[in-house]
């Protein structure tokens, strides 16, 4: 399923390269503030308004634009009605642009894969008294500052990251 992606290689490696300091950002801004800034979100479009213009055919950047209004409408519905963090999904809006439709599933598969590990990884990390000591401000772990309903909130951005730049990987080996 991977070896057979839709993103060409270079592009795969351009976009990867270019993108990395943000996902950077957008892990350590959720895992600290559970926020993911809308100056990371205006990164990503950037990265695309500028990189894509030399690795895509025309035609091909003005429809992926679409990808980005698409999402972009459902995620704000998802957050409106189900909850989702508006930072995630203008995160995923972003991103959007990036991923041919033909790469939707396997990107899909990696985001799965990506929320499993981080929702094993951070209900343990909870129960990490080592990690409330060395990270008293984080706001996930401070159950005591936001109310018990907040306890339950996980920073998907931590997930969402990860799933790009691994995606990108994938594509610039395959």
């Amino acid at each position: 399923m991977f070896a057979e992606l839709a993103i060409t290689p270079l592009q795969a490696l351009v976009f990867g390269i270019l993108t990395l300091p943000v996902t950077v950002w957008v892990i350590y801004t959720d895992v600290t503030e559970m926020k993911i800034k809308n100056l990371a979100v205006l990164a990503m479009l950037a990265v695309f308004a500028v990189a894509g213009l030399f690795l895509m055919p025309l035609a091909e950047y003005g429809w992926r634009w679409t990808h980005f209004g698409i999402v972009l409408v459902v995620g704000y519905l998802l957050s409106a009605t189900l909850g989702f963090g508006a930072g995630d999904m203008k995160y995923m809006a972003a991103v959007a642009p990036f991923v041919p439709v033909g790469d939707a599933m396997p990107l899909a598969m990696l985001f799965v894969a990506f929320s499993i590990l981080l929702l094993v990884l951070f209900f343990g990390a909870r129960r990490s008294n080592a990690l409330r000591a060395g990270a008293p401000d984080w706001i996930w772990l401070n159950d005591q500052a936001h109310g018990k309903a907040h306890k339950l909130k996980t920073p998907f951005g931590v997930a969402l990251a990860p799933t790009v730049s691994t995606y990108f990987f994938l594509g610039a080996i395959a």
